[in-house]
């Protein structure tokens, strides 16, 4: 009895993504290097110049912004920085193990895993990236003036945090304006980066790649009834 190409996948699939996804999780600051640093380049590219400092804290996004309080009276000083900010790499990259599962659980040579790897994971990291960059000025955007006040607060200036956190928001509010970044697109951008990209896109990809082997799951069960019924003009 022949085994189905879709069932001997199903249980291949079944072995092979648990083990990506150990190994991902194991090597997660690897994962996370290339992600972090052009997380960075997308963020500057869109608003220049709007964070202080930004690197990479294991498997996460870390970074800094300064605003400016300066309009605010009763202040020690005009400016002040928010950092100790981040975003965990790993909610957007999750796609990675799924796409390299699904891929050697269907493919019949290394070489050709190596190769779907190697152009998957370049697309994931970068769709990854952007997804990152979205959560980071959408953070900024909408919650500048909370952590504005709370840091205030924190450090004695509590009947001041709240004017401060209004002034914290209209500054940044006009850093997103100049920069032609309207607040409820980049809140749609940021649900599709988080929703949409990480289990749509390694799908995509799998199925783009490996058109051949999926037209032979389609295919199996209409060859096996031909081989079991002979051809029509045949007498037995």
């Amino acid at each position: 009895m022949k085994i189905s190409p879709l069932r001997e996948f199903i249980w291949s699939a079944m072995l092979w993504l648990p083990l990506m996804f150990a190994l991902w999780f194991a090597l997660n600051t690897v994962v996370a290097f290339p992600i972090v640093r052009m997380a960075h380049v997308f963020v500057d590219f869109l608003v220049p110049g709007l964070l202080s400092e930004a690197g990479q804290d294991y498997a996460r996004f870390a970074y800094a912004y300064i605003v400016d309080i300066s309009r605010v009276p009763g202040l020690p000083g005009g400016k002040l920085e928010i950092d100790e900010q981040s975003v965990n790499v790993l909610i957007y990259a999750y796609s990675m193990p799924l796409f390299c599962g699904l891929v050697v659980a269907s493919t019949d040579t290394w070489r050709r895993t190596f190769l779907q790897w190697g152009i998957g994971l370049a697309v994931l990291a970068v769709t990854s990236a952007a997804g990152v960059a979205m959560e980071a000025l959408y953070t900024i955007r909408d919650g500048t003036g909370n952590a504005v006040a709370a840091a205030l607060a924190e450090e004695g200036f509590g009947d001041l945090a709240a004017q401060a956190g209004q002034a914290a928001n209209a500054f940044i509010a006009q850093r997103f304006d100049a920069a032609g970044i309207n607040v409820e697109v980049l809140a749609l951008v940021r649900q599709f980066g988080y929703l949409i990209l990480p289990p749509v896109v390694p799908i995509v990809m799998w199925i783009l790649l490996n058109r051949p082997f999926l037209e032979t799951l389609v295919g199996w069960d209409e060859d096996l009834g031909e081989d079991a019924g002979g051809n029509p003009g045949e007498t037995p």
